[in-house]
């Protein structure tokens, strides 16, 4: 493998000839936020914990067990929960609550176990609940919700990194709420300490700092389940075009085909959805595809109107696996014709063009009952093929050398900060 170019921060240099190798960089996972921020929220560790707002730490809680109450006049109150003593009020403020176990060991946040300390922060609808801590702990919460635990060890390696530069590359992502990343699919799959496997820990301690870049800089690493045999260019689903997010063959992804059939009162209750009428719908008509042979641009046609699902709309419209996908349409038999034959006048059912003596009867299919999507894959196609990544894995190859097959031009680096 190849020789990692180390960027090491001059100021941290001193303290990791002495410290174990570890990240220096939190980063804050938002629990509970929003519309869904609770009034309530219990954390427990058994030392007690160390309370501190911002940068500033206050004091310890010796109590294993701390309340906090929302109230409306812009306060968290903290209290125990058997006698309601009040231990510290927190006011609304940009600078966080932070508890941190006194023993730097785990902490329940609602029987949740995670690692770092919990953190809260007023809001008008409650209380955000945040998980604070290092991004490796993190990614041991994501990497065995995203890949699955019994696979190689090389494509588990392979999902670490790309989660890892995931993280980073989507730091602000909720910075409005005041911390950086969500525990759900808009960001990772993060399950805290009941996730954590042995296999997926020792992939993520195998890569410690390691991080995927190009030219210089942490590339945005995505990844989804199945590829079909093509990854997709961002600019063919995003609109973006990132050098590093090209279609490459991928041979090592064996996918399993799919089917999914709608009516066309079942598309016409589709397009209701984003607020779309074409009237009632007569046919689909795929005007464009890919390189790779996904389709981006399906036209939607009906008796008041067409609608094109460009890119990835076709895929979210009609909730399928991938837009990498044929369209079979059914029934629709052609509209009856009169003719005149040597027994008279007869009716006849037309399965192509005809020539008459009074010239030709042009063949017209009638509007399909049916439309059957078949097709393979499953996610946006950009990036890294989980499935792909597990082939590659079984057939002997690294995580480098996984990693650098789906995004073109990448190299990897220890980047410690």
């Amino acid at each position: 493998m190849k020789k990692y170019r180390k960027l090491i921060s001059i100021l941290l240099l001193f303290c990791c000839l002495f410290a174990t190798q570890a990240s220096a960089k939190n980063i804050s996972i938002g629990l509970k936020f929003g519309g869904k921020s609770p009034k309530e929220v219990t954390v427990q560790n058994q030392s007690g914990f160390l309370l501190s707002v911002g940068e500033e730490t206050l004091g310890e809680l010796p109590d294993g067990t701390i309340k906090l109450t929302w109230a409306e006049d812009g306060t968290v109150v903290l209290t125990t929960p058997t006698d309601e003593t009040v231990l510290y009020t927190y006011e609304k403020s940009d600078l966080p609550l932070d508890l941190t176990p006194a023993d730097f060991g785990t902490v329940l946040i609602d029987g949740t176990e995670y690692r770092g300390s919990a953190r809260f922060l007023y809001n008008d609808n409650g209380i955000t609940v945040i998980n604070h801590l290092d991004i490796e702990d993190y990614l041991k919460g994501v990497v065995p919700g995203e890949m699955p635990s019994s696979w190689p060890t090389e494509a588990l390696k392979a999902q670490a990194v790309c989660a890892r530069n995931y993280a980073i590359t989507n730091w602000n992502k909720f910075q409005s709420y005041g911390f950086n990343l969500d525990d759900t699919t808009q960001s990772q799959v993060y399950l805290g300490v009941k996730g954590e496997k042995p296999e997926t820990n020792r992939a993520i301690l195998e890569t410690q700092n390691i991080y995927l870049t190009y030219n210089g800089k942490p590339a945005t690493t995505f990844f989804y389940s199945s590829s079909g045999g093509h990854t997709e260019s961002s600019k063919y689903v995003w609109g973006g075009d990132l050098p590093y997010l090209v279609g490459v063959e991928d041979p090592y992804d064996t996918s399993r085909e799919w089917t999914v059939p709608y009516t066309p009162d079942e598309i016409e209750e589709k397009l209701s959805g984003i607020s779309v009428s074409v009237g009632d719908v007569t046919d689909l008509d795929v005007v464009e595809r890919s390189p790779s042979g996904r389709i981006i641009d399906l036209n939607i046609i009906g008796t008041e109107g067409n609608y094109h699902a460009k890119l990835e709309k076709s895929r979210s419209l009609f909730n399928l696996r991938s837009n990498l996908f044929t369209i079979t349409k059914k029934g629709g038999e052609a509209k009856p014709v009169t003719v005149i034959t040597a027994r008279g006048l007869e009716e006849r059912q037309l399965t192509q063009p005809i020539l008459t003596a009074t010239g030709e009867i042009p063949y017209e299919a009638g509007t399909p009952t049916e439309y059957i999507f078949q097709g393979t894959g499953y996610g946006h196609g950009v990036g890294m093929s989980q499935y792909g990544a597990k082939g590659m894995a079984e057939q002997g190859y690294n995580f480098e050398q996984i990693l650098t097959h789906y995004f073109t031009g990448t190299v990897l680096e220890e980047i410690i900060e």
